[in-house]
């Protein structure tokens, strides 16, 4: 509780507790003390008949507001350890002579849950749910690549391969293999985006990257 909020219920509660004494004085008094013990003992239960009921109000207000102050902090506390728990997406990749590789890891201290993954076109903004779907076809042979990935979790630190290709694994597979220059060209073309969110549901900003580094 602040200092000006204290400051603020100490008058109010001044206030509140005089307004009875200055409405008796000025209706009932006569200018000087009364001598008389009846008469103080009806000030006495007027005092009585008017103090509790305010008492009892500025204890419901105090109680509320603290109550108020509680949730607050237990907000505040949730979203601190919700904090502590963030994920943090990261797309990486190697491109050596003879190897491509594009990966997706987790970095942060909490799980992730992607709600939605795409590659998008950086000319036209052709859209994609596959990895897989803008690459070049014909019998290349990939060490790995990913579909939709849609609801894919990844724990605090895994990492995730979406596409892996090395040239002496696709040897002997047909005359018309690809090239590691024409996927790197096939890439070349999209960015990646990706909408996730931790397991509480909180969505966090999307990540993009482009992969235009891989048409240098």
């Amino acid at each position: 509780m602040s200092k000006c909020t204290k400051f603020w219920i100490f008058i109010l509660t001044i206030v509140l507790l005089l307004t009875p004494i200055g409405v008796y004085l000025c209706k009932f008094s006569s200018g000087h003390l009364s001598n008389d013990t009846e008469a103080w003992g009806q000030f006495g239960d007027y005092l009585n008949g008017t103090f509790m009921p305010m008492i009892a109000l500025i204890g419901i207000i105090i109680t509320y507001y603290l109550g108020m102050i509680s949730e607050a902090r237990n907000v505040a506390n949730i979203k601190l350890d919700q904090q502590k728990h963030r994920p943090l997406l990261h797309v990486g990749y190697y491109d050596k002579k003879h190897e491509i590789e594009v990966f997706m890891v987790n970095k942060g201290s909490g799980p992730l849950i992607i709600t939605k993954y795409k590659l998008v076109k950086l000319d036209d903004k052709t859209e994609s749910v596959s990895i897989y779907n803008i690459l070049p076809k014909n019998e290349a042979i990939y060490n790995n690549y990913t579909g939709n990935l849609n609801n894919v979790v990844l724990s605090s630190g895994e990492k995730f391969e979406l596409l892996k290709y090395n040239t002496s694994y696709a040897e002997g597979y047909g005359p018309n293999d690809v090239t590691i220059d024409e996927i790197r060209k096939a890439l070349s073309l999209y960015k990646i985006e990706i909408d996730y969110s931790d397991v509480y549901n909180n969505e966090m900003p999307r990540y993009e990257r482009s992969f235009a580094w891989f048409g240098r």
